[in-house]
């Protein structure tokens, strides 16, 4: 049952989850999936990760952009934690 006043807004949630389709970068390496392979200096749309970070950053101020901004944002850093873990 819903409150009142409350509407579901999946538009955030499919720009939320869809932030991770930057990872389709993944298809184009050779192999696919390399567990000791530091993406940011060999998938294409993560070498540029400066400039789409900036992005997003600018996109948490325009509201139907606003969560792919933070998906993004969420994505790199998780990628770098990931690479700091395993000392790439």
């Amino acid at each position: 049952m819903q409150a009142d006043g409350l509407s579901p807004n999946y538009t955030d949630l499919v720009f939320l989850i869809g932030s991770n389709l930057i990872d389709l970068d993944h298809l184009s390496s050779r192999p696919i999936y390399d567990p000791m392979r530091n993406g940011f200096k060999t998938h294409f749309l993560h070498q540029n990760w400066k400039v789409i970070l900036l992005v997003s950053i600018l996109m948490l101020f325009i509201r139907p952009m606003m969560f792919l901004g933070i998906g993004l944002i969420l994505h790199f850093f998780l990628d770098y934690l990931d690479i700091k873990r395993k000392k790439i």
